[in-house]
């Protein structure tokens, strides 16, 4: 079994060891992803952490994705950009 497989099927069981595994394997990856669409160090750090939670709460209706880094990558550019999108919209 491929490690991104065992990785979604714990994470979808529920365990807490490997959501930490797949954060600390991507998070420096993760913010230097972010770093292309802001220049808001606390904005990155404060949107890893929502995708973080939000597979938490949502693991019971996860499904193998493939592979984990892609899978954060593409979620961290929308929160980045519906962030990015809803600051604009209050500055205006």
């Amino acid at each position: 079994m491929k490690k991104d497989e065992l990785f979604w099927q714990k994470l979808m069981q529920g365990d807490k060891k490997v959501v930490e595994e797949i954060f600390q394997l991507n998070v420096p990856v993760l913010f230097k992803y972010g770093r292309r669409f802001s220049d808001d160090d606390r904005l990155i750090d404060e949107c890893i952490l929502h995708i973080f939670l939000d597979i938490w709460k949502n693991r019971l209706n996860l499904r193998n994705e493939g592979e984990i880094k892609i899978f954060l990558m593409k979620k961290l550019r929308k929160k980045i950009e519906q962030k990015a999108s809803s600051t604009q919209l209050k500055r205006a």
